[in-house]
């Protein structure tokens, strides 16, 4: 399966355990699936700039609120970069040089963009894996801000935190404190990907769910539904012989399954349709 990702290195490197591989590199590697002559460096180049600008209104010694206001006014003002409340199912909002283009996204694209301006000028951020709305996180205990760059980079403590979630999901939801918890690189990127998933499933965009779905069997191999997935999105492309392997694991991993007779049954006309070929 890792040869698949040959000119994703960034995402081998995560698939290899380093939870310090470029994220946004790697977002831009996922939308080069669908967009082979993307060229990533040129958007590295506008993230640069972004950044120089930021650092040229931060005195040394700059105090973390004084820094994230001017990286929300370069973002936010001079770029208008805003959150996509029109049409947050676009799979362009997860496409992250088309987010950096449109200046459209939904919470975890545009954090990926004001994270890696962040991390350009020496302000280390991390991703909050939080139910419907991702943010991102700076500090320690008391001392944390959050930021939502959904929201235009609005500054949030915790309670801030679950009063936007809940006004997304629509009903309160229990107080945890590791909802608030830094999460790593996999886990921004697993969720990504799942909702790219989600979007080219409901849409029926199965050749753009293949790719999706083998970056989520490499990063999960045990979760019997991302290859059962898999398997499914390669049937519906013609691709037999990519369905074979996440069928067998699927059925390895849960052979009792309700739907395991039916797997079973596509595993078996997927061998005939690939041997009839060749």
């Amino acid at each position: 399966m890792r040869d698949v990702f040959e000119k994703s290195p960034e995402f081998r490197r995560l698939l290899s355990g380093d939870q310090t591989a470029d994220l946004l590199r790697i977002a831009l590697e996922i939308a080069q699936d669908e967009q082979p002559r993307l060229d990533a460096s040129r958007y590295d180049r506008l993230i640069d700039r972004f950044a120089e600008r930021v650092r040229d209104r931060c005195p040394n010694g700059a105090r973390t609120r004084h820094i994230l206001g001017q990286i929300n006014w370069v973002l936010f003002v001079e770029e208008g970069f805003r959150g996509n409340t029109e049409d947050y199912r676009d799979p362009r909002n997860s496409a992250l040089n088309q987010v950096i283009d449109r200046k459209l996204g939904i919470p975890i694209s545009l954090s990926i963009v004001y994270r890696a301006v962040a991390w350009r000028i020496g302000l280390e951020l991390d991703g909050v894996n939080l139910p419907a709305h991702f943010m991102l996180r700076t500090g320690r205990d008391d001392e944390t801000i959050f930021i939502d760059a959904f929201h235009q980079g609005k500054l949030l403590d915790r309670e801030g935190c679950m009063r936007t979630v809940e006004s997304v999901i629509g009903q309160p939801i229990p107080w945890r404190e590791e909802l608030f918890a830094p999460c790593t690189t996999s886990a921004v990127v697993t969720r990504m990907l799942l909702n790219l998933k989600s979007i080219h499933l409901q849409q029926g965009d199965f050749p753009e769910a293949v790719a999706v779905l083998q970056r989520l069997v490499a990063l999960h191999p045990s979760d019997a539904d991302h290859q059962r997935d898999l398997g499914m999105a390669a049937i519906a492309t013609d691709r037999p012989g990519l369905a074979i392997e996440p069928f067998q694991n699927y059925l390895a991993i849960r052979p009792r399954a309700d739907d395991s007779p039916t797997v079973l049954d596509l595993l078996r006309q997927a061998r005939r349709d690939l041997s009839s070929r060749n």
